[in-house]
């Protein structure tokens, strides 16, 4: 190019050149965290998990730093001015073209070791966006160096709006996207605008060659008008996913429910001659959470809790539960004469048990609220608190620590019960005596119910804390003598043990200090995990 082409690149220039850079940053940390959720529902979020998704989304933006830096040696100003409008074309179509595949891949590559999985969809998902992407700022300093006789030739000017894009990129997608739209959409959504950028980008820039600029033009336009196609046919696309179901029967989502506390999903089965049976399952994060009968009966952990609570909680009074999910426990601890105080952080819970479970709230009192921050408030106001707490692939680690436990003993009465629902898994038996011995740290008595082991990696364990002895004989006399139980039920009452603190006292508690459970728990979390990604491939899709 001549050296007369180099003086067209101008001030205002740059400045257009810069506000794509800043719509790419935010373009660049939105996918991340948009790629983070759709991973969750096929690989989880255990510690393990994070750490692959985190260190690979590291390499492909050096990679993208380092390969930006090497091409633009020797770069006329056109030749880099086309390269900085490809770029976003590029990174648009390769998202469009991820959230088409993703669906497909990622439930085949669940079945693989899940760390080793996460990355390869990392890579699936980021790998060519990030790198493209992460490479336009250095073609950027290449031409801002231009105009610049020294200095770092507007390197920090370049990376500073880069990276007040990315803080604004992550704001809107926790803000305004996440809650408003799925996580599948979300993606198609910023291929679509970076397509529509791209082509903008190249009209405005009338010294580019007409040649380049027409080009430019239309690939912006048809790597957005594919985004917008697989946007307006993905209810026919869902449908083919969804012959991944098993023969004879169809899970349909009759509603999904996005939040940034995880994508509530309701689903019912409908037979082969389209009939529904009238049971209704609630996921969150490609999770089965609760499970519900045509009848409305708990076929699930809340089922095996009320049979635990009318045996050592026989008498109803103020009862704290923690979690809502479907609200099927809490509606039928008020139907047995409780007066029911529900915490739960996702609004999106409360509309979906509804309009779907029959939850009515009416004379119960609702907090949307951090159970840790909410239970600190509250001294000897109730005689029995719930814990069910569950978000990702287990309870957060902070609603596992000791100084939790002591809040929610300070919260009950003298004569007050907790009843805490975890997952143990038999093979982390130190894990799951680390949780009891953390647990006996606030409270001196337990008493341990455990699920039959089958099999699932994972079991459903409920801890019944309180500062009285608690004795396995009622619960042993209710398997023998209770007509109505279920055998899984009376399976789980003849496990009863009674621990205390001098039977853990070798093991140490976990506390806000030091809390290692997010260690401890991620092999266990991954097993879990894939109990579930096994689901039909369009209710993994978040």
């Amino acid at each position: 190019m001549s050296h007369g082409r180099r003086e067209k690149v101008t001030a205002s220039h740059i400045r257009r050149y810069e506000a794509l850079i800043f719509f790419t940053g935010a373009v660049t940390l939105s996918l991340e965290v948009l790629a983070s959720r759709i991973m969750t529902p096929y690989f989880g979020v255990s510690l393990y998990i994070w750490a692959g998704i985190l260190s690979i989304t590291l390499v492909f933006l050096a990679c993208g730093y380092h390969l930006g830096g090497r091409i633009s040696l020797g770069r006329s100003p056109v030749s880099l001015q086309v390269l900085l409008l490809i770029a976003p074309v590029t990174a648009a179509l390769f998202l469009v073209l991820a959230a088409f595949f993703y669906p497909l891949i990622f439930p085949l590559l669940s079945g693989i070791n899940l760390i080793v999985a996460s990355f390869l969809g990392s890579a699936v998902l980021l790998a060519v966006p990030l790198v493209v992407l992460s490479a336009m700022n250095p073609w950027l300093i290449a031409l801002a160096r231009e105009g610049h006789a020294g200095g770092d030739a507007g390197a920090g000017r370049v990376f500073f709006i880069s990276t007040i894009g990315s803080v604004a990129g992550v704001v809107l997608t926790a803000f305004v996207m996440i809650p408003n739209l799925s996580n599948w959409c979300g993606v198609i959504w910023l291929g679509l605008l970076l397509g529509l950028l791209a082509g903008l980008m190249a009209w405005v820039q009338r010294e580019l060659p007409r040649r380049e600029r027409t080009r430019l033009i239309a690939l912006g336009l048809a790597v957005a008008c594919l985004g917008g196609a697989l946007l307006a046919g993905q209810r026919v696309y869902f449908k083919i996913l969804a012959g991944a179901a098993a023969p004879g029967q169809e899970l349909v989502v009759l509603a999904q429910y996005p939040s940034v506390f995880g994508n509530i999903k309701v689903v019912a089965a409908r037979d082969e001659c389209g009939e529904f049976h009238g049971e209704l399952l609630y996921l969150q994060d490609g999770i089965i959470q609760n499970h519900v009968s045509a009848t409305g009966e708990a076929l699930d952990h809340t089922g095996e809790l009320l049979p635990i609570i009318g045996i050592y909680a026989p008498v109803p009074g103020h009862v704290l539960i923690l979690g809502l999910g479907a609200g099927i426990l809490p509606q039928a601890l008020k139907r047995r004469g409780w007066q029911v105080t529900v915490v739960e952080i996702n609004p999106q819970s409360l509309r979906a048990a509804r309009e779907f479970f029959g939850f009515n709230p009416e004379g119960m009192r609702l907090y949307e609220a951090d159970a840790r921050t909410l239970v600190r408030r509250w001294h000897g106001a109730f005689d029995l608190a719930v814990v069910d707490l569950f978000q990702g692939d287990g309870t957060p680690d902070y609603l596992l620590t000791w100084e939790f436990f002591r809040d929610l003993h300070n919260c009950l009465r003298p004569q007050g019960l907790a009843v805490i629902n975890a997952f143990f898994d038999p093979e982390n038996e130190a894990a799951n005596q680390r949780l009891l011995a953390t647990v006996a740290g606030a409270y001196p008595h337990l008493l341990e119910f455990r699920t039959p082991t089958g099999d699932d990696p994972v079991d459903n364990a409920y801890i019944l804390a309180a500062g009285y002895p608690l004795p396995a004989e009622p619960a042993l006399a209710a398997a023998r003598k209770e007509p109505g139980l279920s055998e899984k039920n009376r399976n789980i009452l003849l496990t009863a043990r009674p621990l205390n603190r001098e039977s853990l006292s070798g093991i140490a508690p976990v506390s806000d200090r030091h809390n290692i459970f997010s260690l401890l728990l991620a092999g266990s979390q991954m097993r879990y995990r894939n109990q579930f990604n096994r689901l039909p491939w369009h209710l993994l899709v978040n």
